[in-house]
């Protein structure tokens, strides 16, 4: 009995494209769904996954100006709390949709759930910033298997409610993205802990958000059975045949072609061996993953079958892109502002809002619209034209422009990036056979993690090249006008290295006047600086403007079938 009606609350079917799709849903893609209590239940415990997962994202990279000032002499190796997540992000997504198809789902969650607690927690109790890293590493484990919770989220209704669910779930991310940076910034402002201690609190709390999702799976997640290309095979034959050769090169080649990204010019020179041997050995195991996976074996991570439906390949790249505007955002945004507008952790959260609660508006708005239309296209395009208008008007921000200047481009890129990657996500799950949905969604992750990581580190030296050419010329010309004696200046130029402080008082011929204009105009070559990041930006978004146009239509593929429903 229990076998029946679970046979009626799920259909399972292999999605196709064009005419052909519409004849296979018209035959049985008709078969009616029912809200009910447990699949409430299911999509709680799911967008609590959801959630913990990017408080856990978003919270730590808000936080990384104030850890610096906990453990200043370690700056140089700040950018690794965002890449120390980003880099398992972007790996294990690229096969742990196929694993989590085999062995199932909850596992996957409920492991997920374990690393984000056992990893914030090593960060909150850190004595110096590579323990903080250390625990990076393990939360990005656990917020990345956290993050199968979105393919999971559409697995469970029809095709033509994805969008909504999806929308919902963009809602649930977004209240992290806003609250979480506000709510640290005033455990930072307050000195929750101590002196520069209070941005532990918020890693804190994102253990306790890891553990509540924890509970919540164990009693309230439960899966039905899901459609399978393997047939009757037991899960021994089915992980005997999984691609672990593509595992091994995929894998390994992300890790040291990232790694060598992240080494190159902090702390390492790029004409180093370290970095060399290390992106270069990481890109020659990506390229063979790529021949293998293309020429080899059809049926491995990059399953010939995922490419069957354009809109797939199509979709990864302009995921990639995404990732650029998604991550770097995410780091260096409130780097910016911290920088040109306010050293005042709340304020900072504030000036975070504009970017974080308009990706709400993006996400809810496009899957409302993309419910009515069932077309996905004409959502995609105007994504990424407000990329590009988004990208160029941060290309002219100044210090000295108002919250009401600085949130007009913020909130264009916000709407674009909640936006495209909802749109992105129901595209690929409806292009997609059932029984690849998590795998595919996965890979798409996996790109835009891969994006963030290479665009986090092309804006590192972007950044990094332009501050040390502008900055001593804007900051030499503002002082020596201001009556610094010239003799002075060399070492004017040496103490402010890291940041222009009373202590250079103590330099001869230095007042604070000169204290002042050597201020001013470092905040200004700063600002200079940033621009070439959003410069940087615009030629990506303007290829994959172009590449959008390309996408295929999806009404066809919006249809009342339900990919793998829930056990009642």
């Amino acid at each position: 009995m229990e076998e029946k009606k679970e046979s009626q609350q799920i259909e399972f079917s292999h999605g196709s494209n064009g005419s052909d799709a519409e004849k296979q849903h018209s035959e049985d893609g008709t078969e009616e769904f029912r809200w009910s209590v447990p699949i409430f239940l299911n999509l709680l415990a799911l967008f609590a996954c959801y959630f913990s997962s990017t408080w856990a994202l978003i919270v730590p990279n808000a936080s990384i100006p104030f850890i610096v000032a906990k453990f200043p002499q370690q700056a140089r190796i700040a950018a690794w709390v965002a890449a120390s997540v980003s880099i398992p992000n972007c790996v294990l997504q690229a096969f742990m949709g196929e694993l989590s198809d085999i062995l199932g789902r909850k596992p996957f969650l409920i492991t997920g759930m374990v690393f984000g607690t056992a990893g914030t927690l090593v960060s909150s109790r850190a004595n110096d910033l590579e323990m903080v890293i250390a625990g990076q590493v393990l939360n990005g484990i656990g917020l990345t298997l956290g993050y199968l919770a979105i393919p999971l989220v559409a697995e469970v209704v029809p095709k033509d409610k994805r969008p909504m669910l999806q929308g919902i779930a963009g809602i649930i991310a977004g209240l992290a993205s806003i609250s979480g940076p506000i709510i640290q910034g005033a455990f930072i402002k307050h000195n929750v802990g101590g002196i520069n201690e209070g941005w532990r609190a918020g890693f804190y709390m994102s253990a306790g958000f890891f553990a509540m999702t924890l509970i919540l799976l164990v009693f309230f997640y439960h899966p039905a059975s899901r459609p399978s290309a393997a047939g009757g095979a037991s899960i021994t034959r089915r992980i005997l045949e999984i691609d672990w050769l593509g595992v091994f090169l995929v894998a390994s080649g992300l890790v040291l072609f990232l790694v060598g990204l992240q080494y190159g010019g902090n702390p390492y020179p790029w004409t180093s061996a370290r970095v060399l041997c290390t992106l270069i050995i990481g890109a020659v195991l990506l390229i063979s993953f790529g021949f293998y996976n293309g020429f080899v074996r059809k049926d491995g991570i990059l399953h010939h079958a995922l490419f069957v439906d354009r809109n797939f390949a199509i979709c990864q790249i302009l995921s990639f892109v995404g990732g650029f505007v998604l991550f770097g955002g995410q780091a260096y945004l409130p780097q910016e502002i911290t920088n040109l507008f306010t050293r005042d952790a709340v304020i900072t959260g504030v000036y975070n809002l504009p970017f974080n609660a308009l990706s709400i508006v993006g996400s809810f708005g496009a899957g409302a619209i993309m419910g009515k239309t069932k077309e996905a296209k004409t959502l995609v395009v105007t994504s990424y034209v407000l990329f590009l208008v988004g990208s160029g008007l941060m290309a002219v921000m100044q210090p000295h422009i108002n919250f009401a200047a600085w949130f007009f481009p913020t909130s264009i890129l916000g709407v674009a990036v909640g936006a495209s990657t909802l749109v992105l996500a129901v595209v690929v799950s409806l292009c997609t056979p059932n029984e690849y949905i998590a795998h595919a969604m996965s890979l798409l992750a996996s790109s835009r993690a891969l994006g963030g990581s290479i665009g986090i580190t092309i804006f590192e030296q972007i950044f990094s090249s332009k501050e040390k050419d502008i900055l001593p010329g804007k900051i030499s010309t503002a002082v020596l006008a201001a009556g610094l004696p010239s003799d002075s200046l060399k070492e004017f130029l040496e103490g402010s290295e890291h940041g222009i402080t009373s202590a250079l008082l103590k330099i001869p011929g230095v007042t604070q006047t000169i204290l002042e204009a050597g201020s001013a105009s470092m905040v200004q070559g700063l600002a200079d600086s940033y621009r070439f990041i959003w410069y940087s930006l615009i030629p990506f978004a303007f290829v994959t403007l172009i590449l959008a146009f390309f996408l295929m239509s999806t009404k066809a593929q919006m249809t009342r079938q339900v990919a793998a429903g829930i056990r009642h």
